[in-house]
């Protein structure tokens, strides 16, 4: 299933790509490093094991499990951590960005964006997909709400 560019948003200082489907990822375990990979192989995110300390855990504790691409489920329990991204970025030979992204169906229900990171070369080719304007992020959560004018007036860039 190829994820296709809806809309791009400015979002702070950078933008932000309103998607057609939401990004699903593919974990895979690398040593104390799983990486996913959503099925274009653009959007990635990482978690890197570290033993939680006493009153310190990934996540606040919060417990939940990731299924990695071979069936096998790693139960979280403040031991995994967002990150290990430098390392992602050897293992994948390729440059790694921030990327803030969502998909259209779950903006219409809760107009709030994600982020994690993406292969360069890739999210570039997905960009150059993309031929409309540029929204301001106002401006385009007053079009998916059916509004006439946006609730606030978006920054020049």
């Amino acid at each position: 299933m190829s994820n296709q560019v809806e809309a791009i948003v400015t979002f702070n200082d950078g933008i932000a790509y309103v998607l057609s489907q939401p990004v699903e990822f593919t974990y895979y375990k690398q040593g104390d490093l799983i990486i996913g990979l959503d099925d274009t192989c653009t959007f990635v995110s990482c978690y890197f094991y570290e033993r939680p300390s006493m009153g310190f855990k990934a996540f606040g504790g919060r417990e939940f499990d990731i299924t990695l691409e071979n069936g096998e489920v790693i139960h979280c329990d403040g031991q995994w951590w967002d990150g290990g991204y430098q390392k992602a970025e050897k293992l994948l030979g390729e440059e790694l960005v921030r990327v803030t992204y969502e998909d259209i169906e779950s903006l219409k229900k809760c107009y709030v964006f994600s982020g994690c990171k993406a292969i360069a070369s890739s999210l570039s080719k997905l960009r150059e997909t993309y031929d409309g304007e540029v929204q301001g992020y106002w401006a385009y959560e007053a079009l998916l709400k059916g509004r006439d004018k946006p609730i606030r007036e978006d920054r020049k860039q």
